[in-house]
């Protein structure tokens, strides 16, 4: 899975949004990358060994948690300002 595949899948309602942001903010891309990283951890632990350690997976899955609210909040403020830069330039 590539990785805008793999955002399209988690973040369908905003993906060339993005797109679009992670090529132009070196941080939320590092964010975002953080993000599929830890997914992928998160993804491949063997089922037994969620039970031998549980505050381990309660950071991961607490951690991603956050990474997720971050992308979300930076979509969002990017989506606002690139329409109130339309609305400035009297573009729809």
């Amino acid at each position: 899975m590539t990785d805008d595949e793999f955002f399209d899948a988690h973040f369908p309602e905003a993906a060339s949004l993005l797109q679009d942001l992670r090529a132009k903010d070196n941080e939320f891309d590092q964010i975002c990358m953080d993000y599929r990283e830890l997914f992928m951890e998160v993804a491949q632990l063997p089922q037994p060994a969620v039970t031998l350690h549980s505050r381990y997976l309660a950071d991961l899955v607490e951690s991603l948690s956050d990474l997720r609210t971050s992308i979300e909040m930076s979509l969002r403020s990017y989506g606002r300002d690139a329409v109130d830069q339309r609305n400035d330039t009297g573009e729809v």
